[in-house]
């Protein structure tokens, strides 16, 4: 709309201004609307085309490897708490080499559903005619109430235990006294009478 249009239908000057006035805020208004939501679109496009470049990205991740992986993280987490119950029976038990007997034992222990030694009796009553050397007696401590310590009525220096014995048998011991003492070793080992 222009003014010589105006004019042409015999409207007055200042009717005509008004008009203008109007018609000129009006399309302000709507410019700057324009101009908002262009900006708008822009942010859109823009946020879109980085959510499809994510899409991308997480579509070339290898998922059943991810699975596989935490397949496998399960069962070594479930593996290493049933390693620990077994450590934990054996250790109580009085057992001088858990590690030995872990391995000897194998994956031929049962669990329960809850990662607990099946029948922990019976198997530690096996395991002991089994593997008689692996274990010492355990002592009972105290004097039968808990806030009491254990006395010594004597001081009595315990015998020194020789991982050369067929008693006190301990390969890991062996190795870190061949190792850190190596004149220690060679002389429990002429007591145990072994080369």
């Amino acid at each position: 709309m222009d003014r010589k249009f105006l004019e042409g239908l015999g409207l007055e000057k200042d009717v005509i201004d008004k008009v203008l006035d109007q018609n000129g805020a009006e399309i302000t208004a709507l410019k700057t609307q324009l101009t908002t939501k262009d900006t708008e679109i822009k942010t859109l496009r823009s946020d879109f085309i980085a959510a499809n470049n994510r899409v991308g990205e997480l579509e070339k991740v290898d998922t059943a490897d991810l699975e596989r992986q935490l397949k496998e993280e399960r069962e070594g987490r479930a593996k290493d708490k049933k390693e620990f119950e077994l450590r934990t029976l054996l250790s109580k038990e009085g057992c001088t080499d858990t590690e030995y007997l872990l391995y000897k034992l194998g994956d031929g222990v049962e669990f329960d559903d809850k990662g607990k030694v099946k029948d922990p009796e019976n198997f530690v009553k096996s395991v002991k005619e089994q593997y008689a050397g692996q274990f010492q007696e355990v002592q009972p401590g105290g004097t039968g109430n808990p806030s009491n310590f254990p006395r010594k009525r004597t001081e009595v220096t315990p015998p020194e235990k020789n991982p050369y014995t067929e008693k006190g048998w301990n390969l890991t011991e062996q190795m870190m006294m061949e190792v850190n003492d190596p004149e220690k070793a060679k002389r429990l080992k002429a007591e145990a009478n072994v080369e």
